[in-house]
Parts: C-alpha cells; structure tokens; sequence
C-alpha cells in the first residue's frame, strides 16, 4: 500500500518574497562556485569544495551585502 502527502504552501507575500530571494541566492553562489571551479580547473587547479566554501566565506559578504538578508542555510 503506497500512502502519499501532498502538502500546498500558501505563504503571506513577505514569505513568497523571501522564498524567491532565498532561492535566488543558492542559484547566486552556485554559479559562483561553478565560475571559481572553471577558472581554478582551467589553471591547472585541482579545486575542492571546502576550499571554494572557505574563499567564498572569505569574500561573501564584502562582494554581496545583501547576504546578510538571507538565512545562511541558504548560501552556506
């Protein structure tokens, strides 16, 4: 017997608002981790993702102050 939830958000605008930033952030800084990972392979790098999570940390919030609006789950 298969049992099955479906579950509908239906959050306030400040919360559709927010949901729309929070995944606009994660696209953000996976495709600057995927840009960083190009360029460090390119180089003859041997990129990995805790040094890309460490430098990314480094300069987040000096090249994107607007993280600070996001939950860091988000962009972590």
């Amino acid at each position: 017997m298969h049992l099955t939830h479906k579950i509908a958000l239906r959050p306030t605008p400040e919360q559709a608002d927010y949901f729309a930033r929070a995944c606009g952030t994660a696209r953000k800084v996976w495709n600057w981790a995927l840009d960083e990972w190009s360029k460090q392979y390119a180089g003859g790098g041997k990129p990995n993702a805790m040094a890309l999570k460490k430098q990314f940390n480094a300069i987040k919030y000096e090249l994107y102050p607007w993280l600070r609006d996001i939950h860091r789950d988000a962009h972590a």
